[in-house]
């Protein structure tokens, strides 16, 4: 990783371009696979304003461990942000230990130092793709854990549903269970756990594009509910009943409390452009 230390104020791609040797293509280039952070936060606009003292962090998109790449979107010496794809378990199960999130980042730490170790602090549906955080602290994983519903302040998602929705923009409540065979329901009273998500229609053509958000972070949480207004998940194969190659839901959007220095720290990654081909 190459850090730059600002010295004057200054639009980030002309900053780079004084003081690197990169061409105004490979700068947009690493801007576009966010591979330059300003303190650690990803960068993606080039007129950035860069301020003396700052330092301006350059690395590749991804991180190539020995057994695959992981897309690291964030990290200091605290947190890991990683962007997991879908179809991808987050953790290890009776079947699958392997080929999970976990294991590719915990290879990756430990191929930097052995002593190295990493915890995950939340976790996303396997057919779920999008951002993950991990501590490098069991007590900071705690602490996250704990007062997670609290220090996560923002949980955004991207989805594609299938059809036109009547209210462009709603909030969805319901009470959720689940069966003896893993499927969660919307229970007919209130004995359930409470489900809250905001949406908001982003476009439309025969399938809508929406932009969610969580209030409350319940097992299969956003594919339930709008399953339950008749607008699936295109994808998802649990709830809905639309094929496709992958399920079309994505955390694109996550803001943390950290609960050491009290600071906001915001992960965000883009949509991804094979959603807008859905509708």
């Amino acid at each position: 990783m190459n850090k730059i230390v600002v010295t004057k104020e200054a639009k980030l791609i002309d900053y780079l371009l004084e003081n690197t040797e990169y061409s105004r293509n490979k700068i947009k280039s690493l801007l576009k696979y966010r591979s330059i952070s300003i303190p650690g936060i990803r960068q993606i606009k080039h007129d950035t304003i860069v301020k003396p003292h700052q330092v301006i962090s350059i690395s590749s998109e991804k991180k190539v461990t020995k057994i695959g790449k992981i897309d690291i979107v964030y990290e200091d010496e605290n947190y890991l942000v990683v962007n997991k794809p879908g179809g991808m378990l987050t953790t290890s199960t009776e079947k699958e230990s392997n080929r999970t999130l976990y294991h590719f980042v915990r290879e990756y730490i430990k191929e930097q130092d052995k002593r190295n170790k990493i915890f995950i602090v939340h976790r996303l549906d396997r057919e779920t793709s999008g951002l993950v955080l991990f501590a490098k602290d069991e007590d900071l994983k705690r602490k996250l854990q704990e007062n997670w519903e609290k220090v996560a302040l923002t949980r955004k998602y991207v989805g594609v549903v299938s059809g036109i929705l009547e209210k462009k923009e709603d909030q969805l409540i319901n009470y959720l269970k689940e069966n003896t065979q893993n499927r969660v329901f919307i229970s007919k009273d209130s004995s359930g756990k409470k489900a809250i998500t905001n949406y908001k229609v982003i476009r439309e053509n025969r399938n809508s594009l929406l932009e969610i958000e969580i209030k409350t972070g319940r097992k299969n949480q956003i594919r339930v509910q709008l399953a339950e207004i008749n607008h699936p998940i295109i994808g998802d194969n649990k709830y809905g009943m639309i094929k496709a190659k992958r399920m079309y839901l994505q955390a694109v959007k996550l803001a943390i409390r950290d609960p050491i220095t009290n600071k906001v720290l915001t992960f965000e990654i883009d949509t991804p452009r094979d959603f807008l081909r859905q509708l």
